[in-house]
């Protein structure tokens, strides 16, 4: 019995066996074609890449291709970017080259203590100023143009400091070399007519004469001989003030508004670095 049993268990081995091996064979034929499929397969995404690459770069945001003025006008922008800050930059480094020469030749020494009166009859002198950048001017009312040009300029350059620096940035002053007809009243109606802000000083001669000398202003007027028609000659100028009192630029017959005005903008960085502390 037990050789029986025996036997019939050797036989079904025996058959099984070759089945056994033919699946071993199958399966291992499976393993290589999947190799071979994924070997395949990554060849085929290695090559599409860059063709899908290149083809998501041509198009927009939305799928659609971007447009050559869309292209143009980008480039253009980042041109124009780099232009304004390379600009800016050699305005600066100029601005700042004009300051050194300066301070090289050094500045003519202008300015000094005065005493007058402002056309409310209050006394003004040279420390009421002092803490505000200054814009100053020597004339008179009776001046047939060159006065009111000049005035004029001076307003323009207040309006376009305080659109670029604030309120208040530049104190205009008008200070008559015309004692004799120039009364408080006129001077005041004369230069509220250029701008709300502009201040008119008066004195008497001696007052005058000694400010124009601390200024080098050159002024002459004709022999009193009781007619009030006559024009008196004086320099064309506009001074320019630091708040330190000190005089640092000025602006002659030919010099515009938009050129004053970039020049005092210029003294004003100049200064601030030189005194951080505002004095």
């Amino acid at each position: 019995m037990f050789r029986h049993i025996t036997s019939a268990a050797g036989r079904v081995a025996s058959a099984c066996r070759p089945f056994t091996r033919t699946q071993s064979v199958a399966a291992q034929s499976y393993r290589t074609l999947c190799q071979t499929t994924r070997a395949t397969r990554a060849v085929q995404l290695h090559t599409a890449w860059p063709v899908r690459a290149a083809s998501t770069a041509a198009k927009g945001p939305s799928g659609g291709p971007v447009s050559w003025i869309g292209m143009t006008l980008m480039l253009a922008a980042g041109g124009g970017g780099v232009w304004y800050f390379v600009q800016k930059r050699d305005e600066k480094m100029a601005a700042k080259e004009r300051q050194k020469k300066m301070r090289g030749v050094g500045r003519p020494a202008l300015g000094g203590p005065f005493e007058l009166v402002d056309t409310a009859g209050n006394k003004v002198t040279d420390t009421d100023f002092l803490g505000s950048w200054v814009l100053l001017y020597f004339g008179f009312t009776f001046c047939p143009d060159v006065c009111p040009e000049e005035l004029e300029k001076m307003s323009e350059t207040l309006d376009t400091l305080e659109k670029q620096v604030g309120p208040d940035a530049v104190k205009l002053v008008f200070v008559s070399v015309d004692p004799d007809r120039d009364t408080p009243e006129k001077v005041e109606k004369y230069v509220k007519q250029f701008h709300p802000k502009m201040q008119g000083l008066i004195g008497t001669h001696e007052q005058i004469k000694d400010m124009c000398k601390q200024y080098r202003v050159y002024y002459s007027r004709p022999e009193p001989d009781g007619s009030d028609d006559y024009l008196v000659d004086h320099s064309i100028i506009q001074y320019l003030l630091a708040p330190n009192g000190d005089f640092v630029a000025y602006y002659g017959q030919n010099s515009t508004s938009p050129q004053a005005a970039k020049s005092i903008m210029e003294h004003m960085a100049f200064y601030a670095e030189e005194h951080p502390d505002g004095n």
